[in-house]
Order: C-alpha cells, then structure tokens, then sequence
C-alpha cells in the first residue's frame, strides 16, 4: 500500500489571497459535466483518495492549520505542520516520508481526474521496480483542456528504499537554487532535470520518469487558473454559480 502525502503547506504566493481564502480550499466542480456539487478543492482530493489507500497525510502551514486539520479529520487523514523555513513540497513532507513503501506526492491545489489518479498511483506501484521508483506525473506543454499556457508537474513518486537518494536531490535543489543554477520557482522541475542529467534551466522531460498526464488535470496557482479551469468557470466571485 502507498503512502499519499498531500502537500498544502505553501506560501501561496502566487494565490495572493484571491477570493479572501487559501487556493486550497476554494470551490470547484466535481464532475465537469455537471453544475454541482460544489466542493473544496483539497476535500475532494482527499475524497478520491480514499479508494486507494488509508495511509494519507496532508502537509499544513505552520501560521494556519486549523482549518487543514479539521479538514483531514473528516476524512481519517494525518497531519504534520511543516517547519517554518520550508521552501518546497519536499522539505515540508519530508518528515513523513518512508522507506517502508512507495511514497505519492500529491500537489494540494491540483484539480484531478479520476483518471490521472489512477494513472499516478498506479503507475508508481505497479513500476516501481525501475530507477529507484522515480516518476513525475504531469503535462510536458500547454493544455488545450484548461487554457493553461505552460507545462506542469502534479504529482511525484518514488520506492521507499529511495527516500535517501530524494533526501539528498532536495537538498541538493536549495543549493542549487541558492547558487543562482537553478530556477528559486522550479522545485519540481529541478528535481526532475537533476535525475534526467539534463540542464537544470532547460525544460526537458525524459522516460523513465515522466509520465505524461495530458486532461482536465491542472494546477490552480494563480486567480487566472481558477477563472479558465473548466470545473471552476462560470462561477461568480463568492463561488456561487453564475446563471
């Protein structure tokens, strides 16, 4: 059985307050095709998970985990607030990370599809046997689904007996990052490139670890997204749905 880890413990920078609450928790669609129900992006996530496996935790942020943990309580899922410092969805999971099973990283604010979760937790239990694991799940370019103009990463993988190795490549990504050689915004990315062996500026992405995932599937990081994401449009300000 995998270990999920949602990561929701970031800065939310590029959410910048919109619509006054955590991008996590703003209201989506969970049927593309229907009007309701309407539902909090991260209880949905935490919803779907519950078919495949118990063992979920969600990353919180120090400043504001009320609302996280309560959250996770509906749903039988554990907590750990990340360390203030924390500068990615890797250094606040880490502590959670095992070397018993497959880990699963999940990005909190992703809209997925019943399918691509399949394909990601599937893919990363069923394969795991290469490369140590290692997968990255996302879409290489732009989505002709959402509107979004650039390529994202929504999930990550890796056998437990490479917790070590992945310890070492987050580490290795402040480093660079700090050293001016990577990208400060690109942690997954980085990651990713530091595993292919290719320029870690250069957006590249190679087998075995890239697994394309090429739907309605889409990172909502900034207010645009949330407008152009085909769960969320037609909906007004207030989450109520336009008419």
């Amino acid at each position: 059985m995998p270990r999920v880890i949602v990561a929701a413990a970031g800065a939310q920078a590029k959410w910048d307050g919109y619509l006054g609450m955590r991008s996590h928790f703003v209201p989506v669609r969970s049927v593309l095709d229907r009007d309701e129900p309407l539902v909090p992006l991260l209880a949905r996530t935490l919803d779907q998970l519950t078919v495949y496996t118990r063992d979920v935790w969600l990353t919180v942020p120090h400043d504001d985990p009320g609302p996280y943990e309560d959250l996770a309580k509906r749903f039988d899922v554990r907590t750990h607030r990340a360390a203030p410092g924390c500068r990615n969805e890797f250094e606040s999971s880490r502590p959670v990370w095992t070397d018993q099973a497959v880990n699963v990283l999940l990005l909190g604010d992703v809209w997925y599809t019943e399918e691509a979760l399949d394909t990601i937790l599937v893919e990363a239990v069923v394969t795991g046997a290469a490369e140590d694991g290692f997968k990255f799940f996302g879409r290489e370019k732009l989505s002709r689904f959402t509107g979004s103009p650039w390529g994202e990463i929504f999930a990550n993988s890796w056998r437990g007996d490479g917790t070590a190795r992945m310890s070492e490549l987050t580490d290795a990504v402040r480093r660079e990052q700090d050293a001016g050689r990577a990208d400060p915004t690109k942690h997954g990315w980085t990651v990713l490139r530091m595993l292919q062996g290719t320029p870690l500026r250069q957006h590249e992405v190679l087998p075995p670890w890239w697994v394309e995932v090429d739907d309605a599937t889409d990172d909502i990081d900034f207010p645009a997204d949330y407008r152009l994401h085909p769960a969320t449009r037609g909906l007004s300000k207030d989450g109520v749905l336009c008419v």
